[in-house]
């Protein structure tokens, strides 16, 4: 059985910057830079919810 470590927590899913097309993934999904997407995962954790809520308020 195959696990996609890139995709965990309560909802099966977390930001993860481990490969280049996840992070261009994410930075399509959230509509943010590459190093604003670092600086939220790195502030707040890798929980899509609270990488949003980050990155909204920083703008």
């Amino acid at each position: 059985m195959s696990e996609d470590h890139g995709r965990q927590g309560s909802d099966g899913e977390v930001v993860s910057l481990e490969h280049e097309w996840e992070r261009r993934n994410w930075t399509r999904w959230l509509h943010c830079s590459e190093q604003e997407l670092r600086h939220a995962v790195e502030s707040v954790g890798p929980d899509p919810d609270n990488v949003r809520r980050f990155l909204r308020q920083a703008r």
